[in-house]
């Protein structure tokens, strides 16, 4: 029975040895299970600074991206009886001093260009006014937004679930965002196609021209203006982009490469706007595919080599030697205990006869003489 035991106890050992080393292959990174689109309110930036005669409120207004929004989403926000104010915390540089206010951000569907959508129906852009009352403090110099925006919300339909890095650059100083958007686009489907800690390049679903108001407009250009952050300082790092066929695949995309050499390293570009400063004030979005490896949209550091010593066994390795090797002196440290465990035999005890006949024989020979 204890050589039954045992033989069992060391099938398990082998088995779990065996299991051990293919774990020591496998890889780390399992992949990803694919999640449902969910509805995502995106802040975009700030635009459009000015303030009313005679100097009694300055005002911007503030962009969402309603990414995989529906019409009920939209007439929920719209017609509903939902809260549609929220306050955002700012330090105001007038010409003495510096205060905290808190600007109110209204949302007027009545209003002209409040909500819009172009070219697709799943393309909304949200625009919110935010007000200041500045009577009798002078016009300020610097506006600096301290809200944390990250997972605020702006209304009973939504709260904000990404904040953009153009939002983070823009936000350090409203008063010069002198410009209104006029429109907007979305390159969808952004991927890398190479990038460094200088310079990128990337492209994304084509992006065709066209008109508005009998204006045109044409997304080849020289003249654009990608607004981000870089190590938490705002920066506009100049490119060109154009609709290009891809050697790969002999298909259409649109391509837009940085120009010049900057300091790129750990920029975020999702959601980022594009300026087109040619273009009446176009501004397009940069939305990442979900599918690709970098789907952060985040220029990587560069890269640190580390020398490996040679004929040096890789972590995998050793565990894959370790392991086994640890299971295989259980094996025998169990071995030995079963082996312990047996019962030692006694010595063979001798038939030996019943002696007392000559004992008595050879008392008798000594009384007799």
């Amino acid at each position: 029975m204890e050589k039954i035991n045992f033989m069992i106890f060391l099938s398990m050992l082998l088995a779990i040895s065996y299991n051990q080393v293919l774990k020591a292959g496998l890889p780390l990174n399992l992949p990803r299970k694919l999640e449902e689109k969910t509805n995502e309110t995106i802040l975009l930036g700030f635009e459009n600074y000015n303030f009313t005669a005679p100097y009694d409120y300055v005002y911007f207004d503030i962009l969402f991206y309603l990414k995989n929004w529906n019409d009920n989403n939209i007439t929920f926000m719209l017609d509903s009886n939902a809260k549609k104010n929220f306050t955002i915390d700012a330090i105001v540089n007038y010409e003495k001093r510096n205060e905290t206010n808190k600007f109110i951000c209204k949302f007027d569907n009545a209003g002209s260009n409040r909500i819009f959508y172009y070219l697709e129906r799943d393309l909304y852009i949200a625009r919110y006014r935010c007000e200041l009352n500045i009577t009798g403090k002078g016009i300020p110099r610097k506006i600096d937004i301290t809200t944390n925006f990250t997972n605020k919300d702006i209304n009973d339909a939504s709260k904000i679930s990404y904040v953009s890095s153009s939002a983070e650059a823009l936000e350090r100083d409203l008063v010069s965002l002198k410009y209104q958007t006029n429109g907007f686009k979305i390159l969808k489907n952004v991927n890398f196609t190479s990038q460094s800690p200088n310079s990128f390049k990337i492209k994304a679903d084509r992006l065709d021209s066209d008109y508005d108001n009998n204006n045109y407009y044409d997304f080849d250009s020289e003249n654009i203006y990608l607004i981000t952050t870089v190590n938490g300082s705002p920066k506009k790092i100049q490119c060109s982009g154009k609709n290009d066929k891809d050697s790969s695949d002999d298909k259409d995309y649109y391509f837009l490469q940085s120009k010049g050499s900057n300091n790129l390293a750990g920029a975020n570009l999702s959601y980022a706007l594009l300026n087109y400063t040619t273009q009446g004030n176009r501004m397009a979005i940069l939305d990442f595919s979900d599918n690709q490896k970098n789907a952060n949209g985040t220029i990587l550091p560069p890269k640190v080599d580390y020398k490996k010593k040679s004929g040096g066994l890789s972590t995998g390795g050793i565990i894959a030697i370790v392991i086994p090797a640890v299971l295989v002196l259980l094996g025998i440290g169990a071995l030995a205990f079963f082996l312990s465990r047996r019962a030692v035999p006694s010595p063979p005890i001798k038939n030996i006869g019943n002696n007392t006949m000559g004992v008595v024989a050879s008392s008798e020979a000594v009384v007799h003489q």
